[in-house]
């Protein structure tokens, strides 16, 4: 009988210690099922922040925190596998190391198996993985005036069915029993009278992981991870050049081993019709007549922005003559009001045939 009650006791707390440890659902929270997507995660956010706003339901603010609380670990990648793994309390402990496993406690009581909460492997530091770097295509016109783009790409995104595991249920990862979780076996080894070297190396249960998966994904198969799609809101300033970087760190491909890279977009100008850039300086090129070459000109550029830019002459102007027009080149990325020169490069087009009243017009001009 007394067995009996103990038993029940200890029952009776693993339940109340489960429901401490599951914490609050953040699935439910948002309003999505487990195996919800990031797209469908980002939408079902959206929706109900617009619903619950404090700024039109003063009195739900308590409970749009929750919500953004909620998002902020479902949304990122790394948080969300851990959630998953080990709930609400694992995010608290970094992720179910570092003594943070309440079922520690029940695992000196024979009888008992309360697996499926296990460290991670070895508390190593994961590497970073490799940066995504992407051609921004931008027109000289969005470089000269500035401009939010918004670019998609593919990417590898931890896969949302196992969350990273590889396994059909979080439970199905265990600790490895060889190195007990560490990813390092050590090797005791006699030197001598006194001495003995201690010798660590990869563990070759688990390859260094830690941890041990028992059954398959279905979904990507025990590779962890599939093919997803990201993108970003990239802001383009003014002035930016060939090769100028935007980056958004840690948004490159993900594994669950290593800490994503970055996402690194570069831009690359595409080149306009008449424009041509060299450092802040613009250069654009302009035919006139020979009449106008001899008599003098006015004409008129479009510039990139629509403004017109008037460019005039009175005297002679000779082929490959190059008109300077101040601050009306390209703007300064780190100062805007600052801008470089405008080069207007004159070609004169000749007349393909010359009458003989003209012939002798030429001929007194000249003489």
């Amino acid at each position: 009988m007394r067995t009996t009650t103990i038993t029940l006791t200890i029952i009776l707390c693993i339940i109340l210690l489960i429901e401490v440890v599951k914490g609050r659902d953040y699935y439910d929270i948002v309003g999505v099922s487990r195996d919800a997507t990031p797209k469908q995660i980002k939408k079902a956010f959206r929706t109900k922040s617009a619903k619950i706003h404090p700024d039109a339901n003063p009195d739900k603010k308590d409970e749009y925190m929750e919500l953004v609380n909620a998002y902020g670990v479902l949304n990122d990648a790394d948080k969300r596998r851990i959630y998953d793994q080990y709930g609400e309390e694992g995010l608290k402990n970094g992720g179910g190391g570092g003594g943070g496993n309440p079922f520690d406690f029940f695992s000196n009581f024979g009888g008992f198996n309360f697996g499926g909460r296990q460290q991670q492997g070895g508390g190593q530091q994961m590497e970073k993985g490799e940066d995504l770097i992407i051609d921004l295509e931008v027109s000289l016109r969005d470089l000269y005036l500035g401009k939010i783009i918004e670019a998609a790409h593919k990417k590898q995104t931890i896969c949302h069915k196992c969350r990273g595991t590889g396994a059909k249920k979080a439970t199905d990862v265990t600790q490895c029993s060889g190195c007990r979780g560490t990813g390092i076996k050590t090797k005791v080894q006699q030197m001598g009278p006194g001495f003995v070297q201690h010798i660590q190396s990869t563990c070759d249960e688990c390859g260094g992981k830690g941890k041990k998966v028992t059954s398959t994904c279905t979904h990507c198969h025990g590779h962890k991870v599939e093919t997803g799609e990201d993108s970003h809101l990239i802001s383009v300033e003014r002035g930016m050049s060939d090769g100028d970087r935007i980056i958004f760190q840690g948004k490159a491909d993900e594994n669950p081993d290593t800490l994503p890279g970055d996402v690194i977009f570069q831009v690359v100008t595409v080149p306009h019709k008449k424009f041509v850039r060299k450092g802040h300086d613009l250069h654009y090129p302009m035919t006139i007549s020979l009449l106008e070459a001899l008599n003098g000109f006015t004409k008129t550029i479009k510039h990139l922005d629509a403004h017109v830019v008037e460019v005039s002459r009175s005297d002679v102007t000779k082929p490959g003559q190059i008109l300077t027009i101040q601050g009306e080149g390209f703007p300064h990325r780190d100062d805007p009001s600052q801008k470089g020169n405008l080069f207007v490069e004159i070609t004169v087009r000749f007349p393909t045939t010359v009458s003989s009243e003209q012939k002798e017009g030429f001929a007194k001009l000249l003489s």
